[in-house]
């Protein structure tokens, strides 16, 4: 739909598209594709006229929620990550210690205890 504004039109339904494709990229972890879908919006954003009509705005409140929801949803993909890597980490001192027969590696200073 486009919405006439003082100095030119607004293709709203290439916003809409954009945030379609956003939640997917994030729903699927793909990162990469995030950052493109991103630049895009960026440049449509950039071209946005300075004065828009009343009637943009119900578009801009829907736009403005569905970022927000894939802006939560971003949110918990990082969450998760997190919590992958902190259990890679947590995996892999696991695995440094089986392989030095159970023992903590020692320690390169040892603390002067005499007092």
């Amino acid at each position: 739909m486009n919405v006439q504004a003082e100095t030119g039109s607004v293709d709203w339904a290439a916003l809409e598209a954009l945030d379609a494709r956003e939640e997917i990229a994030v729903a699927g972890h793909r990162w990469d594709e995030l950052l493109a879908i991103q630049a895009e919006r960026r440049a449509l954003l950039d071209a946005l006229p300075r004065t828009l009509s009343v009637a943009a705005k119900p578009m801009l409140e829907r736009a403005l929620a569905r970022s927000q929801a894939t802006e939560r949803l971003l949110l918990g993909s990082l969450a998760e990550t997190k919590g992958a890597i902190e259990r890679l980490r947590g995996g892999r001192r696991a695995i440094g210690a089986y392989g030095s027969g159970g023992r903590l590696p020692r320690p390169t200073h040892t603390p002067d205890l005499r007092a």
